[in-house]
């Protein structure tokens, strides 16, 4: 840092003191929200839960009405308690369908039950009311169907048997109020004309909100229809009208439940008062504090910047030197294992040669003279057919023999080299893999999917997908005890799968035994992993071994089956071993 950034520096703390005056200001105006939406949640919470009151209110007079509709003691006892608990609920009434006086009212000719059908012909006329007083004895028998203002709420109950609210009315000269709705039948009988009701509840619109007494100055309370409409407002006390350029903080909530739809709007105008002094008069003395600091500090860094920038450029020039002898180290280690690999590949190739050879011997010599001997022990059992003669007992004890030496020859043959490998395919050399590995005498269940044109590989691929089936089995019978096993080989021409696209193999063994510790012995004891892993990697493959879902053990292999120049350069880097890649190539999932 040079002396002439020291200008631009003195700039950027008035700004930055600027900044802090300015969250002062609008940490009291969030402080301000922050209480203003905690005073909306109150009124909210305060409405909502006269919604929910209104509703149950509704839902229990509507059980007990449908239970005993003619038993109007119970019901206007139950009533003047409802009334007494909940002031805001102004009255409860009981409207019942009725035939209309006239027979020609509109379209209609009859007051049907079809809920589909909007033209019928009715009266819902009061026949129960509460309180009942001089004030209200006119309402009885009066059909509020015949009311514009309750009638489409009268209809959409009487179709839908939910709750609905009607618009809002005057229910004197003072106070606003509306009605909520709700159709049912008598209880236990059959749906008719006769025995629908509608029952309903006469609330005060200036009940629902809460008092003013927590809200703080310039407060309004606004109570609202879903359409916007005013329908009541709460204003708390005023000191002194604020300035008009102060902002206007406002939180509107929604209240869409128990077929009551109201909102809420809640504003306060910010105050002078609103403002923190105190805080402002900390915020500038720590900001003088901070810039006396910090100009301290900088003619100290001045100082010292030119020693730095010497000791910067020597470790740089050393760390230049030691990433060039990284990249040689690196470049050497790479082509030192794509030799590995190669060399892996051919010793792979002639450890296969050989077997295939030692198998042929032993099907061709070792086999031969087995055959001989057990034709010379049947003549000469044909010669001394006795049973008790001893050239007879003796003959057979020779075929016995020969024919338990010609088994093990046999199974050690199909170990070195399966002839179903050469003369059916790959599949029929698995099969026959599969049944030598006798899973059933284990108490283990195979579970197999092959798919794709498996029998038309090369030897290369053929012979390391029976190594890695015949290694995996092996290590499964003898140390996972398992109860289920499964391989999955599918041979691919579409997509990409582990950087590798186009025709490919995707192997996939998984068993749910008692499975062991992947990271700490997986290749370090033993060569069968090993050997699993670099006869994949011959062929430019990726091989996984991880844990099956937390039991047992998965091991995954994808082999190109066609390389492009491009893949071969890139072969040595994408067959490098992931020990627990947490992503498994999807078609090959259980």
């Amino acid at each position: 840092m040079q002396r002439n950034f020291f200008p631009f520096i003195t700039t950027g703390w008035l700004l930055l003191t600027l900044i802090m005056v300015g969250l002062s200001f609008y940490a009291d105006y969030n402080h301000l929200k922050k209480n203003l939406t905690s005073d909306a949640q109150f009124v909210y919470a305060s409405v909502y839960e006269k919604a929910y009151i209104n509703e149950v209110l509704l839902q229990s007079f509507t059980v007990l009405v449908s239970s005993s509709p003619n038993d109007h003691e119970a019901i206007r006892s139950f009533a003047n308690e409802m009334r007494k608990r909940y002031p805001h609920i102004e009255r409860l009434q009981i409207q019942q369908q009725q035939k209309s006086i006239t027979t020609n009212y509109g379209k209609a000719s009859d007051y049907n039950l079809d809920p589909t059908n909007d033209d019928f012909s009715a009266r819902f006329p009061i026949i129960f009311i509460e309180p009942l007083n001089p004030d209200t004895r006119y309402l009885l028998n009066k059909d509020l169907f015949s009311d514009p203002i309750f009638s489409s709420t009268i209809g959409f109950a009487r179709k839908y048997h939910q709750p609905i609210t009607s618009p809002p009315f005057r229910l004197d000269e003072k106070q606003n109020g509306f009605g909520l709705f709700l159709a049912f039948f008598e209880r236990n009988t059959a749906p008719t004309n006769d025995n629908l009701y509608i029952a309903s509840l006469v609330i005060n619109i200036e009940g629902m909100l809460p008092n003013t007494s927590f809200l703080s100055d310039n407060t309004s309370i606004k109570l609202m229809d879903e359409k916007g409409s005013l329908l009541d407002e709460h204003l708390s006390e005023q000191e002194m009208q604020p300035p008009s350029w102060l902002p206007i903080l406002e939180e509107t909530r929604t209240i869409n439940r128990f077929g009551q739809s109201f909102q809420l709007q809640i504003t306060h105008q910010f105050g002078l008062k609103n403002i923190n002094v105190g805080m402002l008069l900390i915020l500038l003395c720590c900001s003088l504090s901070a810039y006396s600091l910090l100009m301290a500090y900088l003619r100290q860094k001045v100082q010292s910047a030119i020693e730095h920038s010497t000791i910067y450029a020597t470790l740089n020039n050393e760390r230049q030197q030691l990433e060039t002898r990284i990249h040689t180290r690196t470049r050497e280690l790479r082509e030192q294992l794509i030799e590995n690999r190669r060399l892996t590949h051919q010793v792979l190739a002639v450890q296969e040669r050989e077997r295939r050879n030692l198998s042929r011997e032993l099907h061709d010599e070792l086999g031969q003279s087995l055959t001989a001997i057990r034709t010379d022990a049947k003549i000469l059992k044909r010669i001394h057919p006795q049973e008790s003669s001893i050239v007879n007992q003796t003959a057979e004890s020779i075929d016995a023999i020969a024919q338990n030496i010609y088994d093990v020859t046999y199974g050690m043959m199909r170990t070195l080299r399966p002839s179903a490998l050469d003369d059916l395919g790959l599949v029929d050399a698995l099969q026959e893999c599969i049944v030598s590995s006798r899973f059933e005498e284990h108490g283990i269940s195979l579970h197999k999917d092959f798919r794709g044109a498996l029998n038309e590989m090369s030897e290369d691929y053929n012979i390391t997908l029976f190594r890695l089936a015949q290694e995996a089995f092996s290590n499964i019978i003898k140390y996972a005890r398992a109860r289920n096993v499964w391989i999955d080989i599918h041979r691919v021409s579409q997509g990409s799968r582990k950087e590798i696209s186009g025709d490919r193999l995707e192997i996939m063994i998984s068993d749910d035994g008692i499975g062991f510790d992947i990271a700490g012995e997986a290749f370090k004891k033993g060569f069968g992993l090993i050997g699993m892993r670099e006869r994949v990697s011959a062929l430019e493959g990726v091989f996984q071994i991880r844990h099956n879902h937390n039991r047992g053990t998965r091991i995954i292999a994808i082999i190109p089956l066609h390389f492009s120049e491009a893949d071969k350069e890139t072969g040595a880097k994408r067959s490098e071993v992931a020990i627990a890649d947490p992503v498994a190539p999807a078609a090959l999932v259980h």
